[in-house]
């Protein structure tokens, strides 16, 4: 549930960057997109995407006001300029499968089965695929995986959301809007959104024993923060990940609306962003899905992303599933001003602590976390990279931004939760491939 593998492949993907392959034949797989008309002028492998149809949330303008002027031009400003979801040229395309497929044949003895992978910019789009899931079935590349962590740039959207509305305020203690024992030391809003709180993760072993037992189980938040150990410290710094702090920003969502989570945020940020992002389990994941991995404790319910039991535990926190495209399609609209207002699109990403804003990690300078290892990649240095990753039992994800190239790639894996692909790696090659 936590974003926890960004380098557990560090030395391997090293080899994928400089062009080192092996000798494992992963399947690939192409599903032309009827929408687009244009399939069949694609290499094989990938496909063309259709865009959703993004509407913005209530009480927040994306729309370029007095403070931008003119939408602006790539690498300048924000507003990013209206994303193309015309294929990519097709050097680009084949360039970029390339890449993928080289990343299923470096990883496969690690334990990766598969990837899809989108691209989203200006000049056009692309999404690819290569390998299988969990269940040995070649992977869809518009096929739904869980996507762990990355759910807390949705639910950072809506609190700022609500902050754009006058409804929340950044810097009140979280007790003036919701009261939870785990807020009796009064930290923040702004505190729960970094990761500051003080407050300890709930997923503990006698969590993880109970999550698993029962694939099938609805979990509320409520139910889950009963994990939470007692032990509170100070708000502040330095960096803590926990997936309280968002379980109990989910809560305050619902608090200020009035709403179930699911119903706020689709009536919010996520309005108008279509059927291939759900969150899980008010929402059931819609076909294609890529099954999850099986080496990990998350048994497959065929629902539900890995399961509903894990899935509803991980809520707020890292409950959500989608496609590569549309999540690569979220990550180009909300990093690049079309969500939320400028000043606060450019709030996310202001470091709290080194590394990490509000539900945004800086790739280039990502806070070290438990069993991740070194934090920083030298080939993201200077690109000014921002998102987030994510795992869950049996998928491992990464939505990146580079802002100053409006440019939003996001990599979906089915793999054991630890062994997946380091996000800064995926990038470089990715974007190695762009260039």
């Amino acid at each position: 549930m936590r974003g926890n593998s960004r380098c557990a492949m560090l030395g391997v993907l090293w080899l994928l960057i400089t062009g080192c392959t092996s000798t494992a034949d992963p399947t690939i797989t192409t599903v032309p997109n009827e929408e687009s008309g244009s399939a069949a002028s694609a290499p094989a492998n990938t496909t063309a995407f259709a865009p959703p149809t993004p509407s913005i949330a209530t009480g927040v303008s994306a729309t370029p006001g007095p403070e931008t002027g003119a939408p602006a031009e790539p690498g300048t400003d924000l507003p990013f300029p209206e994303p193309s979801f015309v294929q990519l040229p097709r050097a680009q395309q084949d360039a970029l499968q390339a890449a993928v497929d080289r990343i299923a044949k470096v990883a496969a003895p690690a334990g990766m089965r598969g990837a899809t992978a989108a691209v989203v910019t200006p000049h056009g789009s692309w999404t690819g695929a290569v390998g299988v899931d969990g269940n040995g079935q070649p992977l869809d590349p518009n096929a739904m995986m869980g996507i762990g962590a990355i759910t807390h740039t949705i639910t950072a959207a809506q609190v700022l959301a609500l902050t754009a509305s006058g409804r929340v305020d950044l810097d009140t203690p979280v007790s003036t809007y919701l009261t939870h024992p785990t807020l009796q030391n009064d930290p923040t809003v702004r505190q729960l959104l970094s990761h500051t709180s003080g407050i300890k993760d709930y997923v503990t072993p006698e969590f993880l024993t109970a999550v698993t037992s029962d694939p099938t189980r609805s979990w509320t938040a409520l139910e889950v923060l009963r994990y939470t150990p007692d032990d509170l410290t100070d708000p502040g710094p330095p960096f803590r990940y926990s997936n309280s702090d968002y379980v109990l920003l989910g809560l305050l969502i619902e608090a200020i609306t009035e709403q179930p989570y699911a119903t706020a945020v689709f009536d919010g940020v996520l309005d108008g962003t279509g059927p291939r992002m759900v969150l899980q389990d008010a929402q059931l994941p819609i076909p294609p899905l890529a099954a999850p991995d099986h080496t990990d404790s998350g048994t497959p319910d065929g629902h539900y992303l890995p399961n509903r039991s894990i899935a509803s535990s991980a809520g707020a926190s890292g409950g959500a599933a989608a496609d590569a495209a549309t999540l690569a399609d979220w990550g180009y609209r909300l990093y690049g001003g079309r969500v939320l207002p400028l000043d606060l699109t450019a709030e996310l990403s202001d470091p709290v602590t080194p590394g990490y804003g509000l539900g945004t990690l800086h790739l280039d300078s990502a806070p070290i976390r438990p069993a991740t290892g070194p934090a920083q990649d030298p080939q993201l240095t200077g690109l000014g990279a921002i998102g987030h990753d994510g795992s869950i039992p049996g998928y491992s994800s990464t939505l990146l931004v580079v802002p100053d190239r409006s440019l939003s790639i996001a990599v979906l894996i089915v793999g054991p939760e630890l062994v997946a692909i380091e996000t800064h790696i995926i990038t470089a090659g990715l974007l190695t491939a762009l260039t």
